[in-house]
């Protein structure tokens, strides 16, 4: 019965592995295709907006191969498979914790480089970097407005707001991974939450000891 629950799950996670690869392919057809209409002369031009297609295509395919590689890696040292492994970092990033005990070290290691992912998001220089990049995008929306260029402006405003809404995702981020970093904590598995450190069962199992 257990042996057929897990391959289930294997299977279930390979099925939503390769999801995500055609979502990450078709947006980014979809983006070179949109890049390349917005970036026509005054009326979309379909043939420009292909030869994005066939840029951006590649590019993402490569990345998306290069992350699986890795990603690949770093589950086999932690002992499972990369669907079992992308399983439970998307545990992690809802603010869970998995039940299994097998994946407890997956689960410290995804907590570990989330919290310095934020740290680094967090920095002023970060922060200078974002508002800089937001406030670039909503100038040149004005201007292309002000030109009539009207659907390069949507574009360059809608760019500008995903940055403005970046803090407001990373606030739940945040919550999510303080709630992560207790559930461990309170099991022994890290020991301090600020960074992510992980502290080794024996030794926390010594220090609960009366």
């Amino acid at each position: 019965m257990s042996g057929a629950t897990e391959e289930a799950r294997t299977e279930t996670g390979r099925a939503g592995a390769v999801g995500v690869v055609l979502v990450v392919l078709a947006a980014a057809a979809l983006a070179g295709f949109l890049v390349g209409a917005v970036l026509g002369e005054g009326r979309a031009d379909i043939s420009q907006g292909l030869t994005f297609v066939a840029v951006f295509v590649p590019l993402a395919a490569f990345v998306v191969v290069l992350a699986w590689w890795q990603t690949r890696r770093r589950a086999a040292k932690l002992g499972l498979g990369t669907a079992r492994y992308l399983k439970v970092v998307r545990l992690v990033r809802r603010g869970e914790v998995p039940d299994d005990p097998a994946e407890l070290p997956a689960a410290i290691d995804s907590a570990r480089r989330a919290r310095r992912a934020l740290n680094l998001q967090d920095s002023r220089l970060a922060w200078w970097l974002l508002g800089g990049v937001a406030l670039l995008w909503f100038v040149t929306g004005l201007l292309k407005a002000l030109d009539g260029h009207y659907v390069r402006a949507g574009y360059n405003l809608v760019m500008a707001g995903l940055f403005l809404v970046n803090p407001l995702t990373m606030r739940r981020q945040r919550r999510r991974l303080e709630a992560v970093e207790r559930a461990l904590r309170d099991r022994g598995h890290l020991r301090d939450p600020s960074d992510g450190t992980e502290a080794p069962a024996g030794r926390a199992s010594q220090d609960t000891r009366p």
